[in-house]
Protein backbone atom coordinates (compact mmCIF):
# COMPACT_ATOMS: atom_id res chain seq x y z
CA UNK A 1 0.00 0.00 0.00
CA UNK A 2 1.18 3.54 -0.77
CA UNK A 3 -0.04 6.57 1.15
CA UNK A 4 0.84 10.18 0.51
CA UNK A 5 -0.31 13.50 1.89
CA UNK A 6 -1.08 16.63 -0.12
CA UNK A 7 -1.64 19.50 2.30
CA UNK A 8 -4.01 18.15 4.93
CA UNK A 9 -5.36 15.52 2.57
CA UNK A 10 -4.31 11.87 2.67
CA UNK A 11 -4.86 9.52 -0.27
CA UNK A 12 -4.59 5.77 -0.15
CA UNK A 13 -3.60 3.88 -3.29
CA UNK A 14 -2.56 0.32 -3.97
CA UNK A 15 -0.68 -1.42 -6.74
CA UNK A 16 -2.83 -3.25 -9.30
CA UNK A 17 -2.37 -6.75 -7.83
CA UNK A 18 -3.47 -5.72 -4.31
CA UNK A 19 -6.25 -3.68 -5.92
CA UNK A 20 -7.57 -6.80 -7.65
CA UNK A 21 -7.43 -8.53 -4.27
CA UNK A 22 -9.45 -5.72 -2.69
CA UNK A 23 -12.11 -6.04 -5.38
CA UNK A 24 -12.19 -9.82 -4.91
CA UNK A 25 -12.58 -9.39 -1.14
CA UNK A 26 -15.45 -6.93 -1.56
CA UNK A 27 -17.24 -9.27 -3.97
CA UNK A 28 -16.78 -12.31 -1.73
CA UNK A 29 -17.07 -10.80 1.75
CA UNK A 30 -19.12 -7.65 1.28
CA UNK A 31 -18.57 -4.79 3.70
CA UNK A 32 -20.07 -2.85 6.56
CA UNK A 33 -20.84 0.76 5.70
CA UNK A 34 -20.76 3.52 8.28
CA UNK A 35 -23.63 6.00 8.54
CA UNK A 36 -21.91 8.84 6.70
CA UNK A 37 -20.85 6.61 3.82
CA UNK A 38 -24.29 5.03 3.66
CA UNK A 39 -25.77 8.47 3.03
CA UNK A 40 -23.67 8.66 -0.15
CA UNK A 41 -24.96 5.29 -1.31
CA UNK A 42 -28.55 6.37 -0.63
CA UNK A 43 -28.01 9.29 -2.98
CA UNK A 44 -26.72 6.77 -5.51
CA UNK A 45 -30.15 5.12 -5.43
CA UNK A 46 -32.61 7.99 -4.76
CA UNK A 47 -35.78 6.06 -5.61
CA UNK A 48 -34.66 3.14 -3.41
CA UNK A 49 -34.98 0.58 -6.20
CA UNK A 50 -34.36 -2.89 -4.78
CA UNK A 51 -33.82 -5.49 -7.45
CA UNK A 52 -33.00 -9.13 -7.00
CA UNK A 53 -29.60 -10.55 -7.78
CA UNK A 54 -26.29 -8.82 -8.08
CA UNK A 55 -27.79 -5.47 -8.97
CA UNK A 56 -28.25 -4.86 -5.24
CA UNK A 57 -25.35 -3.33 -3.35
CA UNK A 58 -22.99 -0.39 -3.47
CA UNK A 59 -21.23 0.79 -6.62
CA UNK A 60 -17.78 2.36 -6.33
CA UNK A 61 -14.67 3.08 -8.35
CA UNK A 62 -11.60 1.76 -6.55
CA UNK A 63 -8.50 3.98 -6.72
CA UNK A 64 -9.73 5.53 -9.99
CA UNK A 65 -9.13 2.14 -11.63
CA UNK A 66 -11.60 -0.70 -10.95
CA UNK A 67 -15.39 -0.58 -10.76
CA UNK A 68 -17.11 -2.87 -8.25
CA UNK A 69 -20.64 -3.55 -7.01
CA UNK A 70 -20.44 -5.16 -3.58
CA UNK A 71 -23.04 -6.26 -0.98
CA UNK A 72 -23.70 -4.40 2.28
CA UNK A 73 -23.82 -6.39 5.51
CA UNK A 74 -24.93 -5.28 8.94
CA UNK A 75 -25.03 -8.65 10.71
CA UNK A 76 -22.82 -10.96 8.68
CA UNK A 77 -19.20 -11.10 9.78
CA UNK A 78 -16.79 -9.28 7.47
CA UNK A 79 -13.43 -7.62 8.11
CA UNK A 80 -14.14 -4.94 5.49
CA UNK A 81 -15.59 -1.55 6.28
CA UNK A 82 -16.43 1.44 4.09
CA UNK A 83 -16.12 4.84 5.77
CA UNK A 84 -16.58 8.40 4.54
CA UNK A 85 -13.52 10.27 3.35
CA UNK A 86 -14.40 13.81 4.38
CA UNK A 87 -11.79 15.36 2.08
CA UNK A 88 -13.63 14.33 -1.11
CA UNK A 89 -17.28 14.99 -1.91
CA UNK A 90 -18.07 11.40 -2.89
CA UNK A 91 -14.98 9.81 -1.43
CA UNK A 92 -14.80 6.78 0.83
CA UNK A 93 -12.04 4.61 2.24
CA UNK A 94 -12.03 0.83 2.23
CA UNK A 95 -10.73 -0.50 5.53
CA UNK A 96 -9.70 -4.02 6.42
CA UNK A 97 -9.38 -4.89 10.09
CA UNK A 98 -9.32 -1.17 10.83
CA UNK A 99 -6.56 -0.26 8.35
CA UNK A 100 -7.25 1.81 5.24
CA UNK A 101 -6.29 -0.22 2.16
CA UNK A 102 -7.84 1.71 -0.72
CA UNK A 103 -9.48 4.98 -1.67
CA UNK A 104 -12.73 4.82 -3.63
CA UNK A 105 -15.36 7.05 -5.16
CA UNK A 106 -19.09 6.37 -4.76
CA UNK A 107 -20.72 6.44 -8.20
CA UNK A 108 -23.44 9.04 -8.39
CA UNK A 109 -26.97 8.76 -9.67
CA UNK A 110 -27.28 10.18 -13.19
CA UNK A 111 -29.45 13.26 -13.73
CA UNK A 112 -32.19 11.31 -15.51
CA UNK A 113 -32.94 9.22 -12.39
CA UNK A 114 -35.54 11.77 -11.21
CA UNK A 115 -37.82 11.33 -14.23
CA UNK A 116 -41.04 9.38 -14.66
CA UNK A 117 -42.19 7.52 -17.77
CA UNK A 118 -45.85 6.62 -18.34
CA UNK A 119 -46.46 7.20 -14.65
CA UNK A 120 -43.58 4.96 -13.49
CA UNK A 121 -40.28 6.10 -11.96
CA UNK A 122 -37.73 5.71 -14.73
CA UNK A 123 -35.49 3.72 -12.37
CA UNK A 124 -38.25 1.09 -12.15
CA UNK A 125 -37.62 0.57 -15.87
CA UNK A 126 -33.90 1.17 -16.40
CA UNK A 127 -30.95 1.56 -14.05
CA UNK A 128 -27.34 2.42 -14.82
CA UNK A 129 -24.66 -0.19 -14.19
CA UNK A 130 -21.30 1.36 -14.87
CA UNK A 131 -21.65 2.29 -18.58
CA UNK A 132 -24.54 -0.10 -19.15
CA UNK A 133 -28.30 0.45 -19.03
CA UNK A 134 -30.02 -2.59 -17.55
CA UNK A 135 -33.59 -3.80 -17.13
CA UNK A 136 -35.48 -6.98 -16.34
CA UNK A 137 -37.97 -7.46 -19.19
CA UNK A 138 -39.71 -10.36 -17.43
CA UNK A 139 -39.26 -9.69 -13.72
CA UNK A 140 -40.44 -13.07 -12.55
CA UNK A 141 -39.70 -16.75 -13.17
CA UNK A 142 -42.11 -19.61 -13.84
CA UNK A 143 -40.04 -21.92 -11.65
CA UNK A 144 -41.22 -20.26 -8.43
CA UNK A 145 -44.74 -21.57 -9.09
CA UNK A 146 -43.46 -25.17 -9.03
CA UNK A 147 -40.94 -24.61 -6.20
CA UNK A 148 -38.12 -25.47 -8.62
CA UNK A 149 -36.44 -22.07 -8.63
CA UNK A 150 -32.68 -21.68 -8.39
CA UNK A 151 -31.90 -21.68 -4.69
CA UNK A 152 -29.90 -18.45 -4.88
CA UNK A 153 -32.44 -16.52 -6.98
CA UNK A 154 -34.45 -13.64 -5.52
CA UNK A 155 -36.01 -12.18 -8.67
CA UNK A 156 -39.55 -12.62 -7.30
CA UNK A 157 -38.64 -10.67 -4.14
CA UNK A 158 -38.05 -7.47 -6.11
CA UNK A 159 -41.37 -7.82 -7.90
CA UNK A 160 -43.24 -8.28 -4.62
CA UNK A 161 -42.31 -4.72 -3.60
CA UNK A 162 -43.07 -3.11 -6.93
CA UNK A 163 -45.90 -2.34 -9.32
CA UNK A 164 -47.19 -5.62 -10.84
CA UNK A 165 -47.70 -3.75 -14.11
CA UNK A 166 -43.93 -3.82 -14.47
CA UNK A 167 -43.70 -7.60 -14.24
CA UNK A 168 -43.55 -7.80 -18.03
CA UNK A 169 -42.23 -4.67 -19.74
CA UNK A 170 -43.13 -3.92 -23.34
CA UNK A 171 -40.78 -2.70 -26.01
CA UNK A 172 -42.82 0.48 -26.23
CA UNK A 173 -42.30 1.21 -22.52
CA UNK A 174 -38.55 0.61 -22.78
CA UNK A 175 -38.24 2.84 -25.83
CA UNK A 176 -40.22 5.58 -24.06
CA UNK A 177 -37.74 5.36 -21.17
CA UNK A 178 -34.72 5.38 -23.48
CA UNK A 179 -36.06 8.51 -25.14
CA UNK A 180 -35.55 10.24 -21.77
CA UNK A 181 -32.01 8.93 -21.24
CA UNK A 182 -28.81 10.27 -22.88
CA UNK A 183 -28.07 6.88 -24.44
CA UNK A 184 -24.86 8.11 -26.05
CA UNK A 185 -23.39 8.24 -22.54
CA UNK A 186 -23.73 4.45 -22.26
CA UNK A 187 -21.94 1.67 -24.12
CA UNK A 188 -24.91 -0.68 -24.36
CA UNK A 189 -28.22 -2.03 -23.08
CA UNK A 190 -28.61 -5.26 -21.10
CA UNK A 191 -31.97 -7.07 -21.02
CA UNK A 192 -32.61 -9.96 -18.68
CA UNK A 193 -35.48 -11.80 -17.06
CA UNK A 194 -36.67 -15.04 -15.55
CA UNK A 195 -37.53 -18.24 -17.34
CA UNK A 196 -40.86 -19.24 -18.83
CA UNK A 197 -42.01 -22.77 -19.64
CA UNK A 198 -42.80 -21.87 -23.27
CA UNK A 199 -40.50 -23.28 -25.95
CA UNK A 200 -38.56 -20.02 -26.02
CA UNK A 201 -37.94 -20.25 -22.25
CA UNK A 202 -38.36 -16.45 -22.18
CA UNK A 203 -36.87 -15.52 -25.55
CA UNK A 204 -40.40 -15.22 -26.91
CA UNK A 205 -40.89 -12.09 -24.77
CA UNK A 206 -37.41 -10.75 -25.60
CA UNK A 207 -37.72 -10.82 -29.40
CA UNK A 208 -40.36 -8.03 -29.75
CA UNK A 209 -38.52 -5.92 -27.18
CA UNK A 210 -35.22 -6.20 -29.06
CA UNK A 211 -37.02 -5.41 -32.30
CA UNK A 212 -38.57 -2.26 -30.80
CA UNK A 213 -35.28 -1.00 -29.37
CA UNK A 214 -33.36 -1.82 -32.54
CA UNK A 215 -35.90 0.06 -34.67
CA UNK A 216 -35.53 3.20 -32.59
CA UNK A 217 -31.87 2.85 -31.62
CA UNK A 218 -30.29 1.07 -34.60
CA UNK A 219 -26.65 1.35 -33.53
CA UNK A 220 -26.94 0.73 -29.77
CA UNK A 221 -25.49 -2.65 -28.69
CA UNK A 222 -28.09 -4.88 -27.03
CA UNK A 223 -27.20 -7.84 -24.82
CA UNK A 224 -29.77 -10.42 -23.70
CA UNK A 225 -29.37 -12.70 -20.67
CA UNK A 226 -31.58 -15.76 -21.13
CA UNK A 227 -32.11 -19.44 -20.55
CA UNK A 228 -31.42 -21.69 -23.57
CA UNK A 229 -34.65 -22.32 -25.48
CA UNK A 230 -36.17 -25.74 -26.05
CA UNK A 231 -36.15 -24.94 -29.77
CA UNK A 232 -32.93 -23.42 -31.08
CA UNK A 233 -34.83 -21.54 -33.78
CA UNK A 234 -35.64 -18.99 -31.05
CA UNK A 235 -31.97 -18.02 -31.05
CA UNK A 236 -32.24 -17.44 -34.79
CA UNK A 237 -35.23 -15.17 -34.15
CA UNK A 238 -33.37 -13.22 -31.48
CA UNK A 239 -30.38 -12.76 -33.80
CA UNK A 240 -32.69 -11.62 -36.61
CA UNK A 241 -34.27 -9.11 -34.20
CA UNK A 242 -30.87 -7.47 -33.81
CA UNK A 243 -29.33 -8.73 -30.58
CA UNK A 244 -25.61 -7.96 -30.26
CA UNK A 245 -24.54 -10.51 -27.65
CA UNK A 246 -26.01 -13.31 -25.54
CA UNK A 247 -25.51 -14.49 -21.97
CA UNK A 248 -26.70 -17.99 -21.10
CA UNK A 249 -25.68 -18.80 -17.55
CA UNK A 250 -24.71 -22.38 -16.73
CA UNK A 251 -24.07 -21.33 -13.11
CA UNK A 252 -22.96 -24.82 -12.03
CA UNK A 253 -21.05 -27.54 -13.90
CA UNK A 254 -21.29 -30.45 -11.44
CA UNK A 255 -24.35 -32.56 -12.38
CA UNK A 256 -25.37 -33.58 -8.85
CA UNK A 257 -25.14 -30.05 -7.53
CA UNK A 258 -27.09 -28.71 -10.53
CA UNK A 259 -29.94 -31.05 -9.59
CA UNK A 260 -29.88 -29.76 -6.03
CA UNK A 261 -29.35 -26.00 -6.45
CA UNK A 262 -30.97 -25.25 -9.82
CA UNK A 263 -33.56 -28.04 -10.07
CA UNK A 264 -35.95 -26.40 -12.53
CA UNK A 265 -33.28 -25.15 -14.86
CA UNK A 266 -31.57 -28.52 -14.75
CA UNK A 267 -34.82 -30.27 -15.67
CA UNK A 268 -35.91 -27.90 -18.43
CA UNK A 269 -32.45 -26.90 -19.64
CA UNK A 270 -29.88 -29.67 -19.06
CA UNK A 271 -26.24 -28.97 -19.70
CA UNK A 272 -26.22 -30.37 -23.23
CA UNK A 273 -28.94 -27.89 -24.13
CA UNK A 274 -26.70 -25.04 -23.06
CA UNK A 275 -23.85 -26.38 -25.16
CA UNK A 276 -26.08 -26.67 -28.21
CA UNK A 277 -27.39 -23.14 -27.64
CA UNK A 278 -23.84 -21.81 -27.35
CA UNK A 279 -23.01 -23.33 -30.71
CA UNK A 280 -26.05 -21.84 -32.41
CA UNK A 281 -25.44 -18.40 -30.86
CA UNK A 282 -21.80 -18.43 -31.93
CA UNK A 283 -22.88 -19.19 -35.50
CA UNK A 284 -24.89 -15.98 -35.53
CA UNK A 285 -22.82 -13.64 -33.38
CA UNK A 286 -19.27 -14.96 -33.52
CA UNK A 287 -16.63 -15.60 -30.87
CA UNK A 288 -16.47 -12.89 -28.23
CA UNK A 289 -20.21 -12.26 -28.17
CA UNK A 290 -21.44 -15.24 -26.13
CA UNK A 291 -20.82 -15.60 -22.38
CA UNK A 292 -21.91 -17.68 -19.40
CA UNK A 293 -21.60 -17.17 -15.65
CA UNK A 294 -20.56 -19.70 -13.02
CA UNK A 295 -21.47 -19.14 -9.36
CA UNK A 296 -18.33 -19.64 -7.30
CA UNK A 297 -19.09 -21.22 -3.95
CA UNK A 298 -21.59 -23.78 -5.22
CA UNK A 299 -19.30 -26.63 -6.28
CA UNK A 300 -15.74 -27.97 -5.91
CA UNK A 301 -13.09 -25.85 -7.61
CA UNK A 302 -12.02 -28.83 -9.74
CA UNK A 303 -15.38 -29.25 -11.44
CA UNK A 304 -15.79 -25.49 -11.75
CA UNK A 305 -12.49 -25.25 -13.62
CA UNK A 306 -13.52 -28.20 -15.79
CA UNK A 307 -16.65 -26.31 -16.82
CA UNK A 308 -14.71 -23.14 -17.49
CA UNK A 309 -12.20 -24.97 -19.70
CA UNK A 310 -15.03 -26.68 -21.60
CA UNK A 311 -16.92 -23.48 -22.45
CA UNK A 312 -13.73 -21.63 -23.42
CA UNK A 313 -12.84 -24.47 -25.80
CA UNK A 314 -16.14 -23.75 -27.56
CA UNK A 315 -15.47 -20.01 -27.85
CA UNK A 316 -17.67 -18.94 -24.93
CA UNK A 317 -16.47 -16.39 -22.35
CA UNK A 318 -16.87 -17.57 -18.72
CA UNK A 319 -17.78 -15.05 -16.04
CA UNK A 320 -17.11 -16.47 -12.55
CA UNK A 321 -19.28 -14.68 -9.97
CA UNK A 322 -18.90 -14.92 -6.21
CA UNK A 323 -22.02 -16.38 -4.64
CA UNK A 324 -23.80 -13.58 -2.79
CA UNK A 325 -25.75 -13.73 0.45
CA UNK A 326 -28.81 -11.51 1.08
CA UNK A 327 -29.16 -10.97 4.81
CA UNK A 328 -32.24 -8.77 4.36
CA UNK A 329 -34.26 -11.71 2.98
CA UNK A 330 -35.75 -13.89 5.75
CA UNK A 331 -34.76 -17.55 5.55
CA UNK A 332 -32.60 -16.97 2.48
CA UNK A 333 -31.60 -20.56 1.65
CA UNK A 334 -28.22 -19.96 0.00
CA UNK A 335 -25.36 -19.19 2.39
CA UNK A 336 -22.15 -19.16 0.37
CA UNK A 337 -18.74 -19.00 1.99
CA UNK A 338 -16.47 -17.94 -0.84
CA UNK A 339 -12.78 -17.62 -0.09
CA UNK A 340 -11.54 -14.60 -2.00
CA UNK A 341 -8.26 -16.36 -2.77
CA UNK A 342 -10.08 -19.26 -4.41
CA UNK A 343 -12.30 -16.81 -6.27
CA UNK A 344 -9.31 -14.93 -7.61
CA UNK A 345 -7.63 -18.23 -8.53
CA UNK A 346 -10.72 -19.29 -10.50
CA UNK A 347 -10.90 -15.99 -12.38
CA UNK A 348 -7.19 -16.13 -13.19
CA UNK A 349 -7.64 -19.68 -14.44
CA UNK A 350 -10.46 -18.49 -16.69
CA UNK A 351 -8.31 -15.63 -18.01
CA UNK A 352 -5.45 -18.05 -18.73
CA UNK A 353 -7.77 -20.43 -20.59
CA UNK A 354 -9.08 -17.52 -22.68
CA UNK A 355 -5.55 -16.43 -23.51
CA UNK A 356 -4.51 -19.95 -24.53
CA UNK A 357 -7.57 -20.30 -26.74
CA UNK A 358 -7.17 -16.84 -28.26
CA UNK A 359 -10.67 -15.87 -27.15
CA UNK A 360 -11.43 -12.34 -26.02
CA UNK A 361 -14.59 -10.37 -25.54
CA UNK A 362 -15.79 -7.92 -28.16
CA UNK A 363 -18.94 -7.16 -26.17
CA UNK A 364 -19.98 -3.57 -25.62
CA UNK A 365 -23.15 -4.65 -23.80
CA UNK A 366 -23.83 -7.20 -21.10
CA UNK A 367 -22.36 -8.31 -17.80
CA UNK A 368 -18.82 -8.95 -19.04
CA UNK A 369 -18.74 -5.50 -20.62
CA UNK A 370 -19.97 -3.97 -17.35
CA UNK A 371 -17.44 -5.74 -15.13
CA UNK A 372 -18.76 -4.53 -11.78
CA UNK A 373 -19.73 -7.92 -10.34
CA UNK A 374 -16.83 -10.03 -11.59
CA UNK A 375 -13.15 -9.75 -12.40
CA UNK A 376 -12.90 -11.42 -15.79
CA UNK A 377 -12.89 -8.12 -17.70
CA UNK A 378 -10.10 -6.83 -15.43
CA UNK A 379 -7.95 -9.90 -16.15
CA UNK A 380 -8.98 -10.74 -19.70
CA UNK A 381 -6.18 -10.78 -22.30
Amino acid sequence: MVCFTCGDRQWVFVKRAPLLETKAKLLCRGARVDAEARELFERQNPSKVKRGGLSSGGKVLLAETLFVNFPFYEKRDTPLEVVRDGEREFGVLIREAGEAVCSAEVLQAPDWYDQTVNGFPITAIFTAHNRQLATAVFEDCALFATQEQCRFCVINRSLAKRNPNLRLKSGELLVAALDNIPTDAYAGITLNGGMTTASGRGIEVMVPVVEAIRKNYPTTPIAVEMTPPAELSWIDALADAGVSSLMMNLEIWNEKIREKLIPGKDRYCPKNQYLAAFERALEHLGVGKVSTCFVVGTEPIESLKQGIAEVVSRGVIPSPLAGRYFEDIPDYPFVPDVDWREFLDVVRFAAQELKKAGVRTTDRAGCVACGMCDLIKDLMP
